[in-house]
């Protein structure tokens, strides 16, 4: 075998791992959310599936993008700010607290922790020089579990260490730093389904789809709010919570982003060079 011949093997070895993850996170929730559409909506359900195929489409290719590519790149991101954190002796906890505080109770602290630091992380991608690249997250018109996975890889890197830095901060261990990004990623699924659920009595305490669903919309009133993804405390207390009722207006952005996957993630770097395209047209 050549060099080339033994790199591209190797290469290719590197990648099948995180493509069959990018697989097995589709097929369980594509199950569950699918008989979910198929409880609410009946048999309307097929007519909605049909809908959102130009979507998914765009949502399955940045799907794989993130898993096989960015995905792995950012693990090792991620916990190298852990181990750095660590090694400063930043951590405000010992690990021995964690440990007599119990394994369950440990990781839904560490659920609400990172809501927390998920919380202003996203207040912070809505601000305008962030803003591109999480545009590519709502230009989702027809919102489901999917839209997920529409997220550009700046963002998801910003809104990660957010989290892991809050977390590695506290002293979580490192097991439970990572179920809690799973029950968060989980639950994210849940509440972009299109279902018009608002808690009732509840709808305070955690986010519902439908609360969500207003976060997506283009109305002012309800893009502006909603900012938490598990727990709806966060926005009660910081005065961004709406909830009117269930969702019923329209999604998505009025600006254009881009054309298909990678079109959306040119996006950001196009709006950086746009003033300096501008700057040098109106050079003498």
């Amino acid at each position: 075998m050549s060099g080339i011949d033994h790199f591209l093997s190797a290469a290719a070895q590197q990648l099948a791992g995180p493509f069959w993850t990018a697989i097995g996170t589709l097929v369980w929730p594509a199950l569950v959310f699918g008989a979910l559409a198929a409880l609410t909506k009946g048999r309307a359900a097929l007519a909605w599936t049909a809908g959102l195929i130009s979507e998914t489409r765009i949502n399955l290719s940045l799907h794989f993008v993130d898993w096989v590519l960015a995905g792995p790149l950012m693990g090792i991101v991620l916990a190298a700010i852990n181990g750095i954190i660590g090694g400063l002796g930043f951590r405000l906890v010992g690990a021995e607290a964690w440990a007599g505080l119990g394994s369950y109770a440990t990781v839904a602290t560490a659920v609400l922790a990172g809501d927390f630091a998920d919380y202003w992380s996203h207040r912070l991608m809505h601000s305008r020089h962030l803003w591109p690249t999480h545009a590519v997250h709502h230009s989702d018109t027809e919102v489901s579990w999917l839209t997920v996975s529409r997220i550009h890889p700046i963002s998801r890197l910003i809104t990660q260490s957010f989290g892991v830095i809050l977390l590695s901060v506290f002293g979580f261990p490192l097991w439970a730093i990572v179920a809690a990004g799973s029950l968060r990623y989980f639950y994210g699924l849940f509440i972009h389904a299109d279902v018009p659920w608002t808690f009732g009595p509840l709808a305070g305490i955690f986010v519902s789809p439908a609360m969500h669903r207003w976060h997506h919309a283009r109305e002012i009133h309800g893009a502006g709010s909603n900012y938490a993804f598990v727990f709806a405390v966060f926005d009660r207390a910081f005065g961004t919570y709406y909830l009117p009722g269930p969702c019923d207006a329209p999604l998505g952005v009025d600006e254009k982003i881009g054309g298909g996957a990678v079109g959306m993630l040119w996006h950001p770097f196009r709006k950086m060079a746009a003033p300096l395209m501008v700057a040098q047209s109106t050079e003498p």
